[in-house]
């Protein structure tokens, strides 16, 4: 819904409070010629027991009455339940600064002023029910948006669940085909391609599996103290394996006092750091060398993945992070992508309370990805 006149508020229910009864008979003329309900009360406490009886829409609230005030009558009503996004416009003839402040701060909306001129006021009165309608119309889009994410989440995560063994059963008997033999070079050319797209697949299974799972919050961060150096160690052992066949190096330096042990969910972060050591290595070129830099500063901690591949095109930044983003930058040894490995580390960092960012070195030709976490946050608390 895009237009405010689309908005039906008639029949809107509007509760007036006011001790004055030339007032209250005043304003339920104008309202219910305009096609409004209208409800009554001569006080404040007779106001909260009229919010009671018929939750009203709206509330047109004298503030200076016998009893208690507007103010605290506006304080009272926005405090029971449903009542908290219905607007409350103040009726008053005092137009002070201070007075309008202290009733915006009560929980009020608007103000009136007396004399009351009709057509501001049934202006003002449609603008704020109006505005209330497309509140409650967004909040139930935004409900059934997560939960369509939520159902597609599962349909993929059910899906590749499904897909896996399959997939891997195919790989399994490619690498046996090739090893049983005598293959001709048109049998093996067959059997390798099997085995290389079956691998792509079942990387694309995984991701898809681990985003699916990530986003639909069923894997929950089990924090626990986590060494940095011992788990950034073991990917990079892991991955100079893949960096060896392209004559790629991988180090590690630190700056300044790394904390030894942070509260980290291991198998999420250990991933986090795998997806960047895999996408630095798929882009960059034979013989160049990958730097991950520790920096501990100011309570952040930067993780930092320097490559020395072709960086990112400044005009395609916004891709990255993305589910199935991809720029047009290629993997320098044929490698797949499937645009999801970075989508994955944003959302790890963010569980972390941390964030990913990527930016192209200033240094020297390559891109820098950069994990930044609050070491306040993450420190180990004593009990």
């Amino acid at each position: 819904m895009s237009e405010t006149a689309e908005v039906n508020i008639e029949g809107a229910r509007i509760l007036v409070v006011d001790d004055d009864e030339i007032i209250r008979k005043l304003l339920r003329r104008v309202l219910e010629r305009s096609g409004f309900t209208v409800d009554e009360a001569a006080s404040g406490e007779a106001a909260i027991e009229c919010i009671h009886a018929n939750a009203p829409d709206l509330i047109l609230l004298d503030v200076v009455m016998d009893g208690i005030d507007g103010f605290i009558t506006c304080r009272k009503a926005k405090s029971m339940k449903g009542m908290d996004e219905v607007p409350i416009v103040f009726v008053t003839g005092r137009s002070d600064t201070g007075s309008i402040v202290e009733g915006l701060d009560a929980g009020g909306s608007d103000y009136i002023t007396k004399p009351i001129n009709r057509h501001e006021a049934l202006a003002r009165i449609r603008n704020h029910l109006k505005m209330r309608e497309l509140m409650r119309f967004q909040r139930e889009f935004i409900a059934g948006l997560k939960q369509a994410n939520l159902a597609k989440n599962r349909i993929i995560g059910v899906a590749s669940h499904d897909l896996r063994n399959p997939i891997a059963s195919i790989r399994g008997l490619s690498e046996f085909l090739s090893e049983i033999g005598p293959l001709n070079d048109e049998q093996r050319e067959i059997a390798s391609t099997i085995q290389s797209t079956s691998d792509s697949m079942l990387h694309l299974v995984d991701e898809l599996l681990d985003l699916s799972v990530i986003e639909s919050g069923e894997e929950r961060s089990e924090m626990q103290p986590c060494p940095i150096y011992e788990l950034i160690s073991s990917s990079l052992n892991i991955y100079q394996f893949t960096a060896n066949k392209k004559e790629i190096k991988l180090a590690m330096e630190d700056e300044g006092d790394v904390p030894q042990l942070l509260m980290l969910d291991k198998m999420q972060f250990r991933r986090l750091i795998d997806n960047l050591l895999s996408n630095a290595v798929k882009y960059s070129p034979l013989g160049s060398s990958i730097r991950v830099i520790l920096v501990h500063s100011n309570m952040k901690l930067l993780i930092k993945v320097e490559d020395e591949g072709p960086g990112i095109p400044e005009n395609e930044m916004h891709k990255l992070f993305t589910d199935f983003g991809k720029t047009s930058v290629q993997p320098t040894g044929n490698e797949t992508s499937t645009g999801l490995g970075l989508s994955i580390c944003k959302k790890i960092a963010e569980s972390h309370k941390g964030r990913v960012f990527a930016e192209n070195r200033k240094d020297r030709i390559g891109a820098r990805f950069t994990v930044e976490l609050d070491t306040d946050l993450l420190a180990i608390r004593a009990v």
